[in-house]
């Protein structure tokens, strides 16, 4: 099979690919191999060469049986497959810290009644004017007593009767809107006690109502009792509460309490 040919003055020698291979495969076979290994893509075809044994052992990977394989050294495992030092009989431990956080607990509602969810729908399928209690805190910014002002001119202009007190913030926030309605007759102004117990500004308000109701019984007292005989009388006129206040704001927290005792519909708006 070895072609001889002369070209200028050298001689070259060829032979083909199966001819190499038998000339390769004679020679391993006449030096016995110190260690075991496998060479390029032979290791890829399952060829050994084993210590101490001159034949060689080509064997398919799908063919392999098990014993075969435990007897098979560890060296010629990791480097027969061309994976270097992974041994694909065992396997890599995968560490994964996974990190949870304490779960967030949901505010469990209170159970509402048949009677209380039966009055809020008949509420909003009713078409007929209602009686609005605006009550809240004295301490409004700006932006809070623009849309409490909104909300009153809104329910008056709709030919709802809106009822409030006499006072700084969220009272003189109401007058305003219901007086810019032009509805007299839809504003209600309950005062805690006579007209002159009020600061001046509330004065030069209240000018411009027609329906004010005084407490001059009340005068005696302090103003923080006779606030609260005067959110009583409030929530007895009118059907439904709408609140503004602090979680902090004890009066007005109190005419809530007692709103939702009287079965009203209370819409409680928590300024913090």
């Amino acid at each position: 099979s070895i072609t001889t040919i002369r070209s200028n003055g050298n001689i070259q020698h060829r032979c083909g690919a199966a001819t190499m291979l038998r000339v390769l495969f004679l020679l391993l076979s006449c030096f016995p191999v110190s260690s075991s290994f496998a060479v390029g893509s032979a290791g890829a075809l399952g060829i050994r060469c084993r210590a101490g044994r001159s034949a060689l052992q080509v064997k398919s990977d799908d063919n392999r049986s098990d014993d075969d394989t435990s007897n098979t050294p560890k060296a010629v495992m990791k480097g027969g497959s061309g994976l270097g030092d992974f041994e694909p009989e065992k396997k890599i431990p995968v560490k994964r810290e996974v990190i949870v956080g304490d779960p967030q607990q949901r505010v469990k509602k209170e159970k509402e009644s048949v009677t209380s969810i039966l009055r809020e729908l008949s509420a909003i399928q009713s078409q007929g004017p209602q009686k609005y209690c605006v009550l809240g805190t004295r301490h409004c910014s700006f932006l809070h007593q623009t849309i409490i002002e909104l909300l009153a001119y809104a329910l008056v202009l709709s030919g709802n009767h809106v009822y409030t007190s006499g006072a700084a913030g969220t009272h003189s926030a109401a007058i305003k809107g219901g007086l810019r309605a032009e509805r007299p007759d839809l504003l209600t102004v309950v005062l805690p006690q006579s007209m002159d117990k009020q600061p001046p500004e509330i004065q030069e308000l209240l000018k411009d109502v027609t329906d004010i109701i005084t407490m001059p019984q009340n005068d005696e007292m302090s103003l923080d009792l006779a606030s609260r005989i005067c959110n009583s009388y409030l929530l007895s006129q009118t059907d439904q509460l709408i609140s503004f206040a602090f979680h902090d704001s004890s009066t007005v927290n109190e005419a809530t309490a007692e709103a939702k005792k009287l079965d009203m519909l209370v819409t409680a708006l928590y300024l913090d």
